[in-house]
């Protein structure tokens, strides 16, 4: 299809702000063995994740359970897992995330 635009075209960005693609697709935080541990986070923010986890929902159609739709950012941001903090604005994963939820 002509005018359509693919991972490769989308407009880079100074920010984050007003985007949250890569937690839209992400259903549950990325944690690595025994990071939430080292996090030391709260029980009720681990329970979401155990709860979404044992309702073996369709996960590649859900957001992260920390992420807030409305504010478009991490609940949690400030024990958020390595693997979000290591997430590069612009990268290719990034700008496919962005492309996959419709953000240009």
């Amino acid at each position: 299809m002509t005018g359509q635009q693919g991972p490769g075209k989308i407009r880079i960005l100074d920010n984050c702000d007003n985007c949250g693609a890569c937690c839209q697709s992400t259903p549950v935080p990325p944690f690595e063995p025994g990071e939430e541990a080292a996090y030391d986070i709260p029980p009720e923010a681990l329970e979401v994740i155990r709860e979404r986890i044992r309702r073996d929902e369709h996960f590649d159609r859900l957001a992260c359970v920390w992420f807030d739709s409305e504010s478009l950012r991490c609940r949690h941001y400030e024990i958020r897992p390595a693997a979000c903090r290591k997430f590069e604005i612009n990268s290719d994963l990034c700008r496919l995330a962005r492309w996959d939820v419709g953000l240009d």
